[in-house]
């Protein structure tokens, strides 16, 4: 395994250690934390056992369009769905997941679990790239999915079970689509080395000029992201605040007249 690789792992791990510490109460239970984080390698499991090709969008021509429809249904809409269903499987009945924190962790632990599942395909497949060590993306997204599900159970509105899988699909979907635009025009080995001219006469050279500097504006927009979440984080801990998670938020049913 090359040092890319093992530093992904690394990564992960200091940051699950790092979340652990700041659980409110008694401590999760092995069992819970290997389950959540079965739960995510599970869907990434499920995902990549689909018969589904990432270029079956390719005769779209737009490299834009494609980036978009591949980032959405290939990445957002369908690895979403897939953890946030094992997420909602992974907390079923477990009486250790008892506030928001909990809730948040949980999710996060079933990102874990997808990611680093994710990370070992590609390394396998000799696949390796930096980018995926410091910007761990997978458990970001499951924090933002924790958070309004957890934000569901304390205010007991529905419309935040809706954000808890809506929003996550956008912001893959965004994270994702111009580096797919991308690639579906030109590999990796053929953007090394190159001038801004020299991209600009390559086929759809304004269009691989426009999406990477979309990309990079979005990478570091994500950089950011996370460090803002690691500080909320840290700001709830040191506030000691535990809210509870109530039962699952009920239709409102008008009165009968």
């Amino acid at each position: 395994m090359s040092f890319v690789g093992i530093l992904q792992f690394v990564v992960y791990i200091l940051i699950l250690i790092w979340l652990l510490k700041k659980k409110y109460g008694e401590k999760y239970s092995w069992k819970s934390l290997l389950r959540f984080w079965a739960c995510g390698a599970v869907s990434l499991l499920i995902g990549i056992s689909l018969p589904l090709q990432k270029d079956m969008f390719y005769g779209l021509k737009n490299p834009l369009l494609i980036g978009f429809v591949t980032a959405f249904l290939m990445a957002g809409l369908l690895e979403e769905v897939l953890k946030y269903l094992m997420f909602r499987l992974a907390i079923f009945k477990n009486k250790e997941v008892v506030t928001w924190m909990d809730a948040i962790i949980a999710a996060v632990f079933v990102g874990a679990g997808f990611g680093m599942t994710e990370a070992l395909n590609y390394v396998l497949g000799g696949a390796v790239n930096i980018l995926r060590a410091f910007v761990p993306m997978h458990l970001f997204f499951q924090f933002v999915m924790g958070y309004f599900y957890g934000k569901a159970r304390v205010t007991k509105q529905k419309k935040y079970d809706v954000y808890a899988l809506v929003v996550p699909i956008l912001l893959h979907t965004v994270f994702d689509m111009f580096i797919l635009g991308i690639l579906s025009v030109v590999s990796p080995e053929d953007l090394g080395g190159k001038t801004v001219e020299q991209l600009q006469n390559m086929p759809y050279g304004n269009y691989i000029l426009v999406m990477g500097v979309a990309l990079v504006v979005i990478v570091a927009v994500s950089f950011v992201a996370l460090i803002v979440t690691a500080v909320k984080i840290s700001k709830w801990k040191k506030r000691g605040e535990k809210q509870e998670l109530l039962a699952e938020p009920v239709a409102k049913t008008e009165e009968a007249v």
